[in-house]
């Protein structure tokens, strides 16, 4: 009985972070799909790594291969690390996708959304000093005109010092010389879901007014079971619980890579197929992506 009590208390959790069954998607939807993508990249700073086969990856490859019709990136960025890294540089890496917007904060970090179709128009729905930005673009697929969101939510902004509390927290391996810094990751949380919460504010109001249906795409630095998340989806669906298997985390962060923090949103005229989160040491998070059809 307590076993099962446990189960059903934590049913809600798990759903939204583990599922069983992948959706495939049918060679007739498959040709009529469009393949979403988000990736906070981290700026960039790690173009190339080595994986754990010992191969080394491109992050560019990595997106050219994957051949997204839209693909939402965040913590963008083409002059932090190399004078010699620009937009063209990065627009010739990813011209299978050449319709292109960016919103850029003290102009080199911020959001871009690339497309394989049409962008015909282009709105910023809000940016303030910490490099968190969301913009929405107007994508013209075929006929259907669809409002894709690329979305950043405030992070927490955890010191080098207290994300390795963190991991000591999770081998148990900490004493009380560490108090100073747990009130500070405290003090952090409380802060940054305030102002997430006002960034929600003005992005489910934004969202409201769409004429058209919507792709919400992101990282929201925070979980399914937070209020910002519960804000944004709203009555939409989430690709991960539509339509993905296994256990989704995509914060890249060694021994406590347990959070799904990363997502793709989306009106109810679409159905989602193929949810994946590739494995690939290129940035801090993982990419996610899916199929979307419309109904």
């Amino acid at each position: 009985m307590i076993s099962t009590i446990t189960i059903l208390f934590a049913s809600t959790f798990l759903g939204k972070n583990i599922q069983l069954f992948e959706k495939e998607i049918s060679e007739e939807d498959r040709e009529r799909s469009y393949k979403v993508l988000s990736f906070n990249v981290d700026g960039f700073s790690s173009r190339k790594r080595v994986q754990t086969d010992g191969n080394t990856q491109n992050i560019f490859e990595f997106l050219r291969d994957e051949n997204a019709d839209i693909i939402c990136i965040q913590e963008y960025t083409f002059d932090r690390w190399d004078e010699n890294f620009d937009e063209n540089t990065i627009r010739k890496f990813l011209d299978k996708t050449p319709y292109y917007y960016a919103e850029m904060q003290r102009g080199h970090f911020g959001v871009a959304t690339f497309s394989k179709y049409p962008i015909i128009r282009k709105e910023l729905v809000y940016i303030n000093k910490t490099n968190n930005i969301c913009m929405c673009s107007d994508v013209l697929m075929g006929t259907d005109t669809i409002r894709v969101y690329n979305v950043h939510l405030i992070s927490t902004g955890f010191r080098k010092a207290e994300t390795g509390l963190l991991e000591n927290v999770v081998r148990i391996e900490y004493d009380r010389s560490d108090v100073r810094t747990i009130k500070s990751i405290i003090r952090k949380f409380k802060i940054s879901s305030y102002d997430r919460a006002e960034q929600v504010e003005i992005l489910i109001s934004h969202i409201a007014k769409s004429p058209y249906p919507v792709i919400i795409c992101g990282d929201f630095n925070d979980t399914p079971m937070s209020y910002s998340y519960h804000k944004v989806r709203g009555n939409r669906k989430d690709a991960f619980i539509e339509a993905g298997s296994g256990r989704s985390t995509t914060f890249n962060i060694g021994r406590i890579a347990s959070l799904r923090i990363d997502y793709i949103l989306y009106s109810d005229v679409f159905k989602a197929y193929s949810y994946d989160s590739p494995r690939v040491d290129l940035s801090d998070h993982f990419p996610v992506m899916c199929r979307l059809v419309k109904k």
